[in-house]
This record gives C-alpha cells, sequence and structure tokens, in this order.
C-alpha cells in the first residue's frame, strides 16, 4: 500500500475509505472461498481443489498488475482473498491426511513456514521494484502450485471414502515409500474411514451439535480467533506505517525485510519443536512472548504521546525489538500450530465443513481486525490499541491451559477417540475405557481394557507386546 500511494497516478486518487477496503478485502474473499471449499473438498477431492484454484489466482495477481481504476485493485485483491480462502483448509487438510503421526506436526508446520517465504519475498521484492511489478511477479506463483500438485497423488482418506481402494493403496505407497509395508496402516485407515463414512455418507446438520463434532470445531475457532486478535495481521499488513509512526531511525523498507527474515527462521525453528515440545507448551510460549512485546510496543506509543521526540532518540530502537519479538513469539506458536490442530482433530466424515467453518471463522476474524486498525487507532491510540491485542494473548495462555488437549504423537483415530462421548480413564499414562458388567448378585464391577500402552508389559504370567493383536486384519483387544 505504502508503494502504490507513492504512485503519480493514484497518490491523492484514491479517498481514505478506498485505502482501508482494498487493505482489508482479501480477508472477506477468503471468507466465501473457505466456506466454497468446504463442498469442494468433499466432492473434487482435495488435490483438484488445490490445482483449480492456482489459475484465478494468478489471475488476480494480473488484474491487480493491469490495474487502471480503483475498481481492478477491489477486484483483483479480492479474488486473491478468495483463492486464500480456498487454499488454506485444503492445503492443510491434504497435509494432515497424507501424513503419517510421527511427522504430521513438522510437515503441518509448512503452511506456516511457506506463509512467512511468502511475506518475507513481497518484502524483498517489493523494496526494489514498483507495486505493479510485484503483483505481476507474484502471478508466477499459483503456477508453481499447479505444475507441483499435478504430480502428487490425491489423500488416500478421500480415494477410500469414495469407494476407490486400489487408488487408495497406490496413494499410500507413493507416500510412504515403495519399500514400505502399508498393510496395517491400509487396514486402520480402512477401518476409520468406514466407521466415519458408513452410518450415512451425507451429514445432517444435527450431526453437528454432537459433542464429538462440536467440541473439535468450537476448540478449533477458539484457537482462530485468538491467532487473528492478537494482532498478526494488523502488523504485517501495516508494518510500515507503525515504523513511520514510530520514527524509527531505521530505514523502514530494511526494518520490514529483518521482520520478514525473522518471521521466517522462527516458524522453521518451530517445525522442529512441534513433533517434540508439543502443541501446548509452544502455543503457552507464543502467547506469552507476543504478550510482553505487544506491552512493550504500548508503551514505547504511550510515552511517544506524553513526551515526545525524547522517547525517539532514547528509545527509537525499541520498536523494531519489540516487533522482532512478537514475530518470534508468533512464529513459534500460533503461527502454524492453530492450523495443524485444525487438520488433527476433525472427524474424518466431516472435516472438509468443519475446516471450511473454523477458516471462514477465521478469515472473519482477520478482516475484523485488518479493517478495524485505522479507527481503533484514532480512538484509542496506538498504545491502546496494541494493549488490546495484548490481553487477548494472556487470553490465549488461559484458553489452552484449561480447554486444549495435547495431540502430540496420536494417530488421527486417536484423537477422534479423545473428542467421543464415551468417558476414559487414564491409568499411568494409558487410556482405557471402562466396561460396566453385572452380576447376578447385582454387584457391578468395572473392567478396565487398555486402549493404549507404550511398551510391552506382562500381567499375571502372560507377556504381549502392545495393546491389540491381530487376526485376519482384525483388531482383538488383549485383556490386561
Amino acid at each position: 500500500m505504502p508503494s502504490l500511494m507513492k504512485d503519480e497516478r493514484w497518490n491523492g486518487t484514491l479517498s481514505e475509505a478506498e485505502e482501508s477496503w482494498i487493505s482489508s478485502i482479501p480477508p472477506l474473499g477468503s471468507i466465501i472461498g473457505a466456506l466454497v471449499a468446504g463442498p469442494s473438498l468433499t466432492f473434487l477431492g482435495r488435490r483438484k481443489t488445490l490445482i483449480l484454484m492456482s489459475i484465478p489466482y494468478s489471475f488476480g495477481f494480473l488484474l491487480i498488475g493491469f490495474a487502471v481504476h480503483s475498481s481492478m485493485l477491489l477486484i483483483g485483491r479480492f479474488v486473491g482473498g478468495l483463492m486464500v480462502g480456498f487454499c488454506a483448509p485444503a492445503a492443510q487438510i491434504y497435509i494432515g491426511e497424507c501424513s503419517s503421526p510421527r511427522i504430521r506436526g513438522a510437515l503441518g508446520s509448512f503452511t506456516a513456514i511457506f506463509l512467512a517465504l511468502g511475506i518475507l519475498l513481497a518484502y524483498i521484492i517489493g523494496a526494489f521494484v514498483q507495486w505493479d511489478e510485484l503483483a505481476w511477479i507474484l502471478s508466477v506463483f499459483p503456477i508453481l502450485l499447479f505444475g507441483c500438485m499435478w504430480f502428487m497423488p490425491e489423500t488416500p482418506s478421500w480415494l477410500l471414502s469414495n469407494n476407490r481402494e486400489d487408488e487408495a493403496r497406490a496413494s499410500l505407497q507413493y507416500l510412504r515409500g515403495s519399500h514400505t509395508d502399508i498393510t496395517n496402516e491400509f487396514e486402520r485407515l480402512k477401518a476409520t474411514v468406514k466407521k466415519s463414512t458408513g452410518a450415512s455418507s451425507k451429514i445432517q446438520p444435527r450431526e453437528l451439535l454432537k459433542g464429538s463434532v462440536l467440541k473439535p470445531l468450537l476448540l478449533s475457532m477458539g484457537l482462530m480467533l485468538l491467532q487473528q486478535f492478537c494482532g498478526i495481521n494488523s502488523i504485517i499488513y501495516f508494518t510500515v506505517f507503525i515504523f513511520d509512526k514510530a520514527g524509527s531511525s531505521i530505514d523502514k523498507n530494511i526494518s520490514t525485510i529483518i521482520v520478514g527474515i525473522v518471521q521466517l527462521v522462527a516458524t522453521l525453528g518451530s517445525m522442529f519443536l512441534v513433533d517434540r515440545a508439543g502443541r501446548r507448551i509452544l502455543l503457552f510460549v507464543s502467547g506469552f512472548g507476543m504478550a510482553v512485546s505487544l506491552a512493550a510496543l504500548g508503551s514505547f506509543f504511550y510515552m511517544l504521546e506524553l513526551y515526545g521526540e525524547e522517547v525517539r532518540e532514547s528509545l527509537g530502537w525499541l520498536p523494531l525489538a519489540s516487533l522482532l519479538l512478537f514475530i518470534i513469539s508468533f512464529s513459534s506458536g500460533y503461527a502454524n500450530v492453530p492450523y495443524l490442530i485444525m487438520g488433527e482433530i476433525f472427524p474424518t466424515k466431516f472435516r472438509p465443513i468443519l475446516g471450511s467453518i473454523s477458516s471462514s471463522f477465521n478469515l472473519v476474524c482477520a478482516f475484523t481486525i485488518i479493517r478495524t486498525f485505522g479507527d481503533m487507532n484514532k480512538t484509542m491510540g496506538e498504545y491502546g490499541t496494541f494493549w488490546f491485542y495484548m490481553c487477548w494473548c494472556i487470553v490465549g495462555i488461559f484458553f489452552v491451559y484449561f480447554f486444549l488437549p495435547e495431540t502430540k504423537g496420536k494417530s488421527l483415530d486417536d484423537i477422534e477417540k479423545m473428542f467421543s462421548t464415551k468417558k476414559h480413564v487414564e491409568i499411568h499414562g494409558v487410556v482405557v475405557e471402562p466396561v460396566i458388567e453385572v452380576k447376578t448378585s447385582d454387584a457391578i464391577k468395572i473392567r478396565s481394557m487398555a486402549a493404549k500402552n507404550a511398551h510391552s508389559h506382562s500381567n499375571n504370567g502372560y507377556k504381549y507386546d502392545s495393546d491389540e493383536e491381530y487376526d485376519n486384519g482384525e483388531p482383538v483387544p488383549t485383556p490386561v
């Protein structure tokens, strides 16, 4: 936007309202895209959805690059946002269904990593070219997506849900490698998909109100709200404005590039931690770090209003330091974990529609934050705006502590069972399901069957190496 406003063709021709809409309209288009993505993911498949959305995505950038009227800018930005709404749930669901539990967290982080990489590339390229040239260059990247997805297989889960078992087996074999034995994994995947789609392939509205569906949806929506209300999109969209307002002594283009590099490096680092430290601890650290940095940034603007130029001279480094801490903290957790969890906790049958709902809600929050940033600055001041975002980071710490379960290292089937309406008991780190047996004496004894055990053990002279024994591919419970 700053580059656009410096162009003599547009300087003075756009009203303040048009500037605000050009900045904030992509999330509005993304809301519609995310809602339409659900049926597309269900009927066309994950792979075809990603292939088809790349064509209009490229067209949106070209429309911006060749714009001669503000309406072309608005339409181009809207189309770009529309395709982002398609891409976000499709990419995360594709990764979640293709990856194994051992590395799903790392692969799920690639969404945030490439988002950070895209922002950095836009910062770097935008520092050396005009805004229309930047749009022409960016139009190439959706074509790269088209080419890459053309050679990738459809997800095994979607193929099985559409009764294409041979193709599903071939897809899983391709994803795991030609020398990997996929027999057990494929049988478990078949059982999971059959259970999810066996009762009825058509989703009834009342099914969305079941606890096993509603609980993961509300958790995901809560994380999406917290991700956006920490103010990340306002800070990314208005980085140059923040540095200008702060009167930083560092060149604003260099500052934005530094912010982009730090965001990319921090997001890469979180990829190696998400399957080691776990989802919850990363969100704790992320929320705390963002709260501290926003408190410092708000304090700088508060002191700037009170003391003026003295603060710029003595604390001119604080805005950049605060933003770097904020970006590092955000990238270590809230940048990727909400999307990763979205791909994990939704039941297979409802995954496309719940993914669309959650992504749409995320984009509603993003639009709200970006659209209101200017108004909040006018009514609350810069310090009040950043302190408002800080409060939401603190809320996020309590939300994660009290409501979010850990999903690290669990299979999609295990995670789905966590949200079922049956009560589960944990004994020595082992999740067990209580089974009630009634004797003739009317005394009730509770027998517990271990659902999962991490290592071999023995019991009353019987030794076994896992919690399940397989007979003709069917799981047979082993007594405890």
